[in-house]
């Protein structure tokens, strides 16, 4: 068995030996995607930007699951004037297959470009498996989303050089969904690195699955409650053969007969992930009225793994959770209590352990009771945009845990914005700031809400005292 333990001792042993080596000859390839400006990335994203940016698809050397060297794939956005904010490393959410990367335009290189248009640099690796490195997809395997991401931020870091930018302040790392379970891996494997020459400002993890074994193994193995992504639970599994070996022998261990045929095409790549989901959906409906996950396993192996601490996939389930270490850099995890596809209490499990080991600036955040797995992205999105702003200019909002995170509505806003808090009471002082920290404006709460209309297109953070707490949330306007 491929032990992630293992894995990272060797990488570290690895990337030790020819350290020098792998910064120098890192980046194998450089093409450019798009050069936008402020006005034509406003227009292309639909979220104003600071600067314009240069986007490009790179190929560069990481290590695959046989620790064997890999060319990779990723994205690096780099704006076209020289900033001080730093570099975003991003790790991406689950996608469809292994074409549906950003290095190939997928909804989160929008993202990447909307982030470098705030002045970051960014890079976002495919991960192995997906864009143009090899083999099947090892899903959420905390040990190369971590190098995949580290070896990527490499190239990113002497792109960006390549291109003026003297000095790097800072580094980020954040992700969404899987990517929020790669960030947690990814900002682990940083500050566990044996060399000085990579450092994390801070961490911004999103509605990820963090607890593995526990959250996410209760809802699969234990639960009664329909879940309507059964294709997850097959791409865990099927990742972790990729990435373990030793988690079965044929698919038709694990799965029932009649989810094999689809598992099969998935594998090689006739259908994509969201076929895959819709195709299990029908047959649990068909064959078993329900949407029960364990409904999909054999009966020998889900009994198997519900008695055997020591069962291949308890190991690699445990080996694969991203939430028991203690971070030394400030991070935020926001999750929406809503969500539909991977249960809040992953995030709150993350907390809840950080804190009592001791760490000194680790909070959880519920950005919607009332938003799902999809819209719980945007704010989450805004959150982690503000939360790393306020280290480029920290005299102007805490990151202490008196900041308290408020729900702002609608958002983008063109007249009037709302704020969701039930305690909020007229004459309350709202203050609001722009991009850079400055105070623009002062004004008094009023049920009717706030006019801001006559603000600009852009961003801008707004904040309040309640009860000795500070409130704060972030906001678009939108013309």
């Amino acid at each position: 068995m491929k032990n992630t333990s293992i894995y990272f001792l060797l990488l570290l042993v690895t990337q030790t030996f020819s350290n020098q080596i792998l910064q120098a000859q890192s980046i194998v390839s450089t093409e450019i995607m798009d050069e936008m400006s402020a006005d034509d990335l406003t227009n292309q994203v639909g979220f104003p930007a600071m600067n314009g940016v240069v986007a490009y698809k790179v190929l560069y050397v990481t290590t695959g699951t046989d620790l064997l060297p890999d060319t990779a794939s990723g994205v690096v956005v780099i704006p076209d004037e020289v900033t001080e904010n730093g570099i975003i490393a991003y790790q991406h959410g689950t996608t469809s297959g292994p074409t549906d990367v950003p290095s190939n335009r997928s909804s989160e290189y929008t993202l990447a470009l909307a982030l470098g248009g705030q002045g970051y640099i960014v890079s976002v690796a495919d991960y192995l498996g997906l864009g143009e490195s090899r083999g099947f997809h090892p899903y959420v395997h905390a040990a190369t989303e971590a190098s995949a991401g580290i070896d990527l931020l490499i190239g990113a870091r002497d792109l960006a050089h390549q291109s003026g930018f003297e000095s790097i302040p800072n580094i980020f790392v954040s992700g969404y969904s899987q990517g929020g379970h790669g960030a947690m891996a990814m900002a682990q494997a940083l500050q566990e690195r044996m060399t000085d020459d990579l450092w994390v400002t801070a961490v911004s993890a999103m509605s990820g699955p963090y607890s593995l074994s526990g959250t996410m193994s209760d809802l699969v193995f234990e639960s009664e409650e329909n879940y309507h992504y059964p294709s997850y639970l097959a791409y865990i599994v099927m990742g972790y053969q990729e990435a373990y070996g030793d988690i079965y022998g044929n698919l038709s261990d694990v799965f029932r007969d009649v989810f094999i045929e689809d598992l099969e095409m998935f594998y090689r790549g006739e259908i994509n992930l969201n076929d895959l989901n819709g195709r299990m959906i029908t047959t649990s409906l068909l064959e078993y009225q329900s949407l029960k996950p364990y409904n999909l396993l054999q009966v020998e192996f889900l009994e198997a793994v519900q008695s055997d601490s020591l069962h291949p996939m308890n190991v690699a389930l445990r080996d694969n959770d991203t939430y028991q270490w203690i971070p030394e850099f400030p991070m935020r995890i926001f999750y929406c209590s809503g969500d539909d596809q991977v249960p809040y209490r992953n995030s709150v499990v993350a907390d809840s352990f950080m804190n009592a080991s001791g760490a000194e600036d680790v909070m959880s955040m519920d950005l919607g009771e009332d938003l799902d797995h999809g819209d719980c992205s945007l704010p989450a999105f805004l959150a982690t945009l503000n939360f790393f702003n306020t280290f480029l200019q920290p005299s102007f909002v805490s990151t202490s845990s008196n900041l308290k995170q408020i729900r702002l509505f609608p958002n983008p806003v063109q007249d009037r914005l709302f704020i969701e808090d039930e305690r909020l009471i007229s004459g309350t002082t709202i203050i609001i700031s722009d991009f850079h920290g400055k105070v623009i404006r002062r004004t008094s709460y009023s049920l009717s809400g706030i006019s801001v209309s006559a603000l600009k297109s852009g961003i801008y953070s707004l904040s309040y005292l309640q009860g000795g707490e500070l409130q704060h949330g972030t906001f678009i306007v939108q013309k």
